[in-house]
């Protein structure tokens, strides 16, 4: 796997496992597009790090990211993973794990590669 790809991915799962908002600003190119369910498409940096702000200020994070394909080409990429934990309200025992499908179209930025485009869902 790609070493700069494979840090793009831990430093978002640290983000948010940490409830870290200006980490997650990190992994994001300004003209970011994120699609997740249920969630309002965010476009934009700032609109992505405002509904990460809310949510992450309502919910504790405790997941990992497992890459399961990876295609770059030039400045463009995608990535395909599955993430598996538990996300629960701020202050509650987790009961059980939960999945998540992504995609991840990644842009390399001024020699750094970026979330450029988002999207997820519940795996079923």
């Amino acid at each position: 796997m790609n070493e700069d790809i494979r840090n793009l991915i831990e430093t978002y799962q640290r983000g948010l496992n940490e409830a870290n908002v200006d980490l997650i600003r990190t992994v994001y190119a300004n003209d970011a597009i994120f699609i997740g369910q249920p969630f309002p498409t965010a476009t934009g940096v700032d609109d992505i790090v405002a509904l990460y702000s809310d949510f992450l200020s309502k919910l504790d994070f405790n997941v990992q990211f497992d890459v399961l394909d990876m295609e770059l080409s030039g400045d463009l990429g995608f990535v395909r993973t599955r993430s598996h934990g538990t996300i629960v309200p701020k202050g509650q025992t987790p009961e059980g794990s939960e999945g998540n499908r992504e995609i991840f179209v990644v842009k390399k930025i001024d020699g750094t590669w970026k979330f450029y485009r988002y999207i997820f869902n519940a795996e079923v």
